[in-house]
């Protein structure tokens, strides 16, 4: 016996260990808790009495204050993998004890399920930690009602379940409805016990309803709904109800095996009995057996993650992260396995401007004309995604916009507050900029950030001392410019005329003449480059003098820049394929492809041809 206890520690010991490291190394909870636009629900997490009190004074108040707490820890990659691990691990045992009490040791592999299902909700970057908090809270609860309770006179039972039903409807709110079939089912199956069971469903259907109704004064719908997977707050939403029917399972999973197995030991009670007294019962198996059991679930655990894992949701986490955080190289690196989606070439196009290749390597990305500021015209609810390129050009406005409804949509994250009293500031409305600055003192990350500028807005009013704020201001739009009725063109045009030196603004301009073909309209400002520090002439910049030159038998003359010899041979390369394939474009596709794919000779012929306003 001795022996198989000490298997099941080490085999726990090194699956859960294992657990940890793939959601550390793998999953990366930092991302999760960066949400993009894809989790519009993670908590925030404020250390006032107010936030206290929001929390306490409702049924599921006090598992959403503390899983908002917990959540935070996702900041730290192997802090936020060691909170998962330990939710994991405490369901597991919880699972165990309610099937053990039962009678049903034998289905003790059922234990690792919540671990296996935990698996696939954050391997799909799916955000329900406070549904499995109160699913945690409902089973520990069952568990200490199986303690107290079990083979105990049905008046110590039912005063047991009375009280701690109560507790559980105040601190984890509907989840109740969980607690109660793990309360009811064994007194079910009990003889001479199912009064208790019938009496027990009764308290299911009408706690909710008294204390939630009447007492606290939630409306019904969020009386027999809140903290569970089938909650409007989750089902309402496309972004979080993907991957609830994992959550579902999860929740179904105790009752349904307690239900299952109690029914099945019911109909085998003289088998059962009979094993029990039998002298070979508790023969000791075969360390092998031990260590083969492992492997399966260790294998099963690998098959479960692979298969569950969605690296396309964790490249657009990963390059939206990297892209927020400015972290420009690591967004080229992610956005290399991002295929052509629009807001992973979004990002790579503003970590190309910012690393200094947007004129030399762009097109050795795919490309398309709107890819550079993702107009809403064209992409849905792009509010995230372009809020900085608009807050970088100048467009102040716009991004205030586009953050108030992400406001709206993802709720109150320290990083949307913290942008919009950054804009604030720039446009000189400092009692504007302290109200998200007073409520981001507050959180556990930005508080720091916070304090400073409420500091120096004591000190500066005008905040003429500070870099980042005087930078805002000196590319701002002075006024409002609908976009919708704007094409890009004419946007970053209007950047242009109230400052020329606007290096963003130009650049993109460039770049769109690029994506839309208008080449006299891009070879017309080729003259403001000395004045915009141009050192050397880009890459893409000649190959398109060139080409344009072809086009029109027209030459270009460039002060100051001197035509490389290379650029020069590679076009000439790029006609001899062309025209060894007898100018045939689609014969010579893959020639040109894999010798000038990273060209504009080759974007101008084969790049997509796309309506623009």
């Amino acid at each position: 016996m001795g022996h198989a206890i000490s298997g099941d520690i080490a085999r726990e010991l090194l699956f859960f260990s294992l657990f940890c490291l793939y959601l550390w190394l793998v999953v990366e909870p930092h991302l999760v808790f960066h949400g993009s636009d894809r989790i519009t629900n993670f908590p925030s997490f404020y250390t006032t009495w107010g936030f206290v009190a929001s929390h306490v004074s409702r049924p599921g108040g006090s598992i959403e204050y503390i899983s908002a707490f917990l959540s935070q820890l996702f900041y730290f990659s192997w802090l936020g993998a060691l909170v998962v691990t330990i939710q994991a691990w405490t369901l597991g045992r919880l699972v165990a004890y309610l099937l053990r009490t039962m009678g049903l040791k034998r289905l003790h592999v059922v234990a690792y399920m919540p671990a296996l299902l935990l698996l696939a909700i954050y391997g799909r970057y799916t955000y329900f930690f406070p549904t499995t908090m109160a699913l945690l809270c409902a089973l520990a609860l069952a568990s200490v009602y199986m303690r107290l309770a079990i083979k105990r006179p049905p008046a110590i039972g039912a005063a047991s379940f009375m009280g701690l039903s109560l507790v559980c409807y105040y601190a984890a709110g509907a989840a109740v409805l969980l607690f109660v079939p793990a309360c009811a089912i064994p007194e079910l199956l009990a003889s001479g016990r199912r009064r208790l069971a019938v009496l027990y469903a009764l308290v299911a259907a009408g706690l909710p309803y008294v204390l939630g109704v009447k007492v606290f004064g939630v409306s019904i719908m969020n009386a027999y709904s809140d903290l569970l997977p089938i909650s409007w707050k989750l089902l309402d939403f496309d972004a979080r109800r993907r991957g609830v029917e994992t959550v579902c399972i999860l929740y179904l999973l105790v009752p349904g095996v307690m239900a299952v197995g109690g029914i099945m030991s019911v109909l085998w009670a003289d088998e059962v009995k009979r094993g029990r007294n039998s002298k070979d019962a508790r023969v000791e198996l075969p360390v092998w057996r031990g260590l083969a059991g492992t492997v399966v679930l260790v294998a099963v655990a690998g098959a479960l993650a692979y298969g569950s894992f969605d690296k396309t949701q964790k490249i657009h986490f990963a390059v939206d992260y990297y892209a927020y955080h400015e972290m420009w190289p690591r967004v080229l690196i992610e956005g290399r396995r991002g295929g052509d989606d629009p807001s992973v070439m979004h990002a790579v196009n503003r970590a190309l401007y910012h690393t200094g290749q947007l004129g030399d390597n762009m097109f050795a990305w795919p490309q398309k004309p709107g890819y550079l500021l993702l107009p809403s015209t064209e992409y849905q609810w792009v509010y995230w995604r372009n809020f900085a390129v608009h807050l970088e050009l100048g467009f102040i406005n716009l991004a205030e916009n586009a953050l108030m409804e992400c406001l709206a949509g993802m709720g109150d994250r320290p990083m949307i507050l913290q942008q919009l009293a950054m804009i604030n500031m720039a446009k000189g409305n400092p009692s504007t900029a302290k109200v998200y600055l007073h409520v981001l003192s507050a959180t556990l990350f930005h508080g720091g950030w916070a304090r400073h500028y409420l500091d120096l807005l004591e000190r500066d009013p005008g905040l003429a001392t500070d870099a980042d704020v005087q930078g805002l201001r000196g590319v701002a739009m002075e006024e409002d410019y609908p976009s919708l009725q704007l094409t890009e063109e004419s946007m970053l045009t209007c950047l242009l005329q109230k400052n020329r030196r606007n290096r963003m603004a130009f650049d993109y301009l460039m770049a769109w003449y690029l994506l839309d073909r208008k080449l006299t309209r891009f070879t017309n400002r080729l003259g403001e480059l000395p004045g915009l520090g141009y050192a050397t002439l880009p890459r893409h910049y000649e190959e398109a003098i060139m080409v344009y030159a072809a086009a029109e038998r027209t030459t270009i003359q460039l002060t100051g820049y001197k035509p490389r010899e290379e650029v020069r041979q590679q076009i000439a390369h790029f006609l001899t394929i062309l025209q060894s394939h007898g100018g045939d474009k689609q014969a010579a596709l893959a020639d040109l492809a894999k010798h000038h794919g990273d060209s504009y000779a080759f974007y101008n012929v084969y790049g997509p041809r796309e309506k623009t306003r």
